[in-house]
C-alpha cells in the first residue's frame, strides 16, 4: 500500500468500499431513468444548473414530499410551468414575470434564515432569460420523491477509476514521470514554466520530512551528498519507506479520517479506551508491510466476518484482523461510562459510525440523509437506511453491548496451561510461606 511505484494497482481495491458503493448504485432507483444521458453543453440547463439549486433550498416543500406546499412541485421545468395554486411559476424568457424568481428574489421563499445566495438567483435568472432550456426531454412520469437524476449518477465518487492518458507538453525534457506531464501541462495552459531544480540537500529533507516526519541525521546527510551514483536518490527514498517511521507519519492521516482517540469523548468523564492503541498499531503495521488497499478497507469493514468464532487459540493473522474491526468503534461513545446507555445514545454512535465509513469511504457525507434525502449529495434518505441496514446487525442498538464487554481474551490453550503451572508453583510456595 505505501510504495509510490505500486499505486496504480491498488485502485480496484479503493472501493472495497466498492461493496458500500455499489449499494448507491444499486438501491438508488433514478428519478429520469427512462431519460438518455444529458449532452455537453455550454448554456445553462435546468437538470445540471437549475435543479441542483432548488433541491437545496426548495424541494423539501416543493416536490420532496407526497404534500406540496401551494400545491407547487419544482421538480422539472414543465412542473414549474404548470405551477401551483398561484398559477404558474415559470415564464421561460421572461424572468421578471418568473413567479419562482419573484419569491427567491423578495427573500419570501425558501422560508426561515437560509436563503438563496445572490450568485444562485443569477444562474437561475440568467436560465429563464435564455429560454429556461433543458438538456433533453423530461420524463413522462416521475416517482415520488426527490430520487436520483442521471446528473447526480455522473457524481465523480461513482465512477470507476481509470487511468487518464499522459498530456502531451512542450517541455518533454523535463519529465521524469507521468505526474510530471500532468502538473507541467497545467503549467503551460497558463504561460508558467516550473522553477529551477532545488540542490540535493533540499531534497533530502523533503524526503525526510515527507516520509517519516523526522529530519536527516549528519551521518545520513553525509553519506547521501557524497553518494554520487545516478540511483542515488531512489536509493534513499527506499530507505526511508522501509523506515518503521514511515507506517509511523503516513498511518496518521488515516487515524484522522476514522477519528482515532484514545478515550471516549463521553463528556467530562472521557472514558479511556485502554485497548484501542491496537487499532493505532495495526493500521502503521499495515503501511509499513505494504498492505494492499483493498485488503486494508476490507479488515477494517468486516473483520469480525473472516474469522470464525469461538475467537480461541487464534493467529496473530486472525488477531490482527479482528483487531481491524476497531474502525467501527471510532465513533464518541456515551455508553463506556456505563451511565449514558440510552437508546439516544446508542442510535448517535450508530449515526456517526455511518459518516465515519461515508466521510472516508464513499467521497461524500450522508449524514444529512438521516433525516430527508440528502440536499447536496446523490443520496434519499431510503439508502441512508438501508446502508445502516448492513451495520446494524453488528453494532446492534437494541441489544447493545457496552464498550468495557467487548473485551475478547488472547489466552490460548498453552497459556491457560502455563498460567495454571505457574499458580501451581506459587500455591506451593504459599503452603510453604503459610507454614513458616
Amino acid at each position: 500500500m505505501k510504495r509510490f511505484r505500486s499505486l496504480s494497482n491498488v485502485g480496484t481495491g479503493l472501493l472495497a468500499g466498492s461493496a458500500l458503493l455499489a449499494l448507491f448504485s444499486q438501491f438508488s432507483v433514478a428519478a429520469d431513468s427512462t431519460a438518455a444521458a444529458a449532452p455537453v453543453t455550454e448554456q445553462l440547463v435546468f437538470e445540471k444548473d437549475v435543479r441542483p439549486v432548488l433541491k437545496a433550498y426548495c424541494l423539501d416543500c416543493h416536490g420532496g414530499e407526497a404534500e406540496l406546499s401551494g400545491g407547487l412541485d419544482l421538480r422539472l421545468r414543465r412542473f414549474i410551468v404548470a405551477g401551483g395554486e398561484s398559477g404558474s411559476a415559470l415564464t421561460p424568457g421572461a424572468p421578471s414575470d418568473s413567479l419562482v424568481l419573484q419569491k427567491i428574489v423578495s427573500g419570501e421563499m425558501p422560508p426561515g434564515e437560509k436563503k438563496v445566495p445572490a450568485e444562485k438567483i443569477r444562474i437561475i435568472e440568467q436560465w429563464i432569460a435564455a429560454g429556461a432550456p433543458t438538456s433533453r426531454d423530461e420524463p413522462l412520469k416521475l416517482d415520488p420523491g426527490i430520487g436520483i437524476t442521471s446528473e447526480e449518477r455522473s457524481y465523480w465518487a461513482f465512477q470507476p477509476l481509470q487511468r487518464p492518458e499522459v498530456p502531451p507538453v512542450k517541455g518533454g525534457d523535463l519529465v521524469r514521470t507521468p505526474i510530471d506531464a500532468f502538473i507541467l501541462a497545467k503549467l503551460e495552459e497558463q504561460d508558467l514554466s516550473v522553477n529551477p531544480e532545488t540542490d540535493r540537500f533540499t531534497l533530502l529533507k523533503r524526503a525526510y520530512f515527507d516520509l517519516i516526519g523526522l529530519p536527516p541525521s549528519l551521518e545520513e546527510t553525509k553519506a547521501f551528498l557524497e553518494d554520487e551514483s545516478p540511483s542515488a536518490y531512489e536509493a534513499m527514498l527506499e530507505r526511508l519507506l522501509a523506515s518503521k517511521h514511515y507506517g509511523e507519519r503516513w498511518g496518521r492521516h488515516w487515524l484522522d479520517v476514522a477519528g482515532y482517540a484514545d478515550s471516549e469523548g463521553d463528556g467530562n468523564t472521557d472514558t479511556v479506551r485502554p485497548y484501542i492503541y491496537k487499532y493505532r498499531d495495526y493500521v502503521i503495521k499495515s503501511l509499513n508491510e505494504d498492505k494492499p488497499l483493498n485488503q486494508f478497507i476490507i479488515e477494517q469493514l468486516a473483520g469480525d466476518e473472516l474469522v470464525r468464532p469461538p475467537y480461541q487459540n487464534m493467529s496473530p493473522e486472525s488477531i490482527s484482523t479482528l483487531v481491524a474491526t476497531g474502525f467501527l468503534r471510532m465513533a464518541a461513545d456515551p455508553t463506556a461510562s456505563g451511565q449514558g446507555n440510552t437508546d439516544e445514545s446508542r442510535n448517535l454512535v450508530m449515526a456517526d459510525t455511518i459518516k465515519i465509513v461515508s466521510t472516508s469511504l464513499l467521497g461524500m457525507s450522508v449524514g444529512c440523509a438521516q433525516c430527508h434525502d440528502h440536499r447536496y449529495d446523490p443520496i434519499p434518505q431510503a439508502d441512508y437506511f438501508r446502508l445502516r441496514a448492513i451495520f446494524e446487525p453488528a453494532l446492534n442498538v437494541k441489544n447493545w453491548i457496552a464498550p468495557r464487554s467487548r473485551v475478547v481474551s488472547l489466552y490460548t490453550d498453552a497459556d491457560r496451561a502455563k498460567a495454571a503451572e505457574i499458580d501451581a508453583e506459587a500455591n506451593k510456595l504459599q503452603a510453604v510461606y503459610n507454614e513458616k
